[in-house]
């Protein structure tokens, strides 16, 4: 496959074996790569993958061979960025922040330490959030004395309020509302229907679950992008979006496949040569089978063959 040489209508070539796994500390950054003269020459694998679902993925990779002192950089909370792709079509893939580091494992002459990361970071969890101007409940005390006689009093007690938008508030409206107090930076907000909540809306439900019901409210859609979080909604996109015209000369490593079940829209299956430009949200087009646009819905890059398999919709 290194010795490969078949080059797009821009003259670029496709196929190759480059990995760039660039480790980002406090002390500066730490480059490994697969060729020289650049870098370390380490053996880089794993996979990368990714999807519409609304969470954010979790990669492993493996990085071969390294020096203790090299090892012992890797600890969780680092931030990786990993790049791949052909001789000339190379970019980033993956970025996100180390969750875990397996200890080091031995096969034969060979070691390695296995990678883990998430693409961005998980706010599912994040606590409800209220309104900063929570106001106090009265409390009333009382209890009887010896003598039978009530004595009665009241005190205030701090009481959280949910946060509350006035009748007519407009969905991206809340929903900047919500990322702001809730710390949930979203990169991109683009809805199909800025829908109108006529009797108001009150946030009832933690941050990411309150802000996934209104986009769907919106007819639209939450998705992370490498570790931006992303709202959009599938428009016709123009041929040239991504630039990329896939057929068997140019990227396609075999010609495409159906899936058809009962019940479910058709979705196909096409397989290149690994491209940092295929990733969910994606659109291009496949002349092989298929001869039309398709979006990506779920992918998946493979650093052992360097090749990028995903799965697609007619767009």
């Amino acid at each position: 496959m290194m010795g490969l040489k078949v080059t797009n209508p821009g003259g670029k070539t496709w196929y190759g074996a480059k990995i760039e796994v660039d480790l980002v500390l406090k002390a500066g950054t730490y480059r490994f790569t697969n060729f020289h003269p650049k870098g370390y020459g380490v053996q880089i694998t794993g996979e990368v993958s990714g999807g519409d679902g609304g969470s954010p993925a979790t990669n492993t990779i493996n990085i071969f061979n390294l020096s203790k002192a090299h090892e012992k950089l890797f600890k969780a909370k680092g931030h990786i960025v990993v790049k791949a792709g052909g001789y000339d079509i190379f970019g980033t893939i993956a970025v996100g922040n180390i969750t875990k580091v397996s200890p080091e494992a031995i096969d034969g002459e060979d070691k390695s330490i296995a990678i883990t990361f998430v693409a961005g970071k998980n706010y599912a969890k994040n606590k409800k959030i209220y309104n900063p101007y929570s106001g106090s409940k009265k409390v009333k005390h009382s209890y009887k004395t010896s003598s039978g006689k009530t004595i009665s009093w009241t005190t205030s007690k701090k009481k959280n309020i949910n946060i509350r938008f006035k009748k007519g508030s407009k969905a991206k409206t809340i929903i900047q509302r919500i990322s702001r107090e809730a710390g949930i930076p979203i990169a991109v907000l683009h809805l199909k229907k800025n829908k109108v909540y006529k009797k108001g809306y009150t946030l009832s439900s933690k941050p990411e679950t309150a802000i996934k019901d209104i986009v769907k409210d919106c007819k639209s859609k939450l998705q992370y992008r490498m570790d931006d979080i992303i709202i959009d909604y599938d428009e016709k996109p123009t041929l040239f979006q991504t630039h990329l015209y896939f057929t068997l000369k140019n990227g396609l490593v075999n010609k495409p496949t159906l899936s058809d079940e009962d019940g479910k829209a058709p979705t196909w299956t096409v397989v290149t040569y690994l491209n940092p430009l295929v990733f969910n949200g994606s659109v291009f087009y496949v002349g092989e089978n298929i001869k039309s646009l398709v979006r990506v819905k779920t992918y998946t890059h493979s650093l052992d063959d360097m090749q990028t398999s995903c799965e697609v919709v007619l767009v």
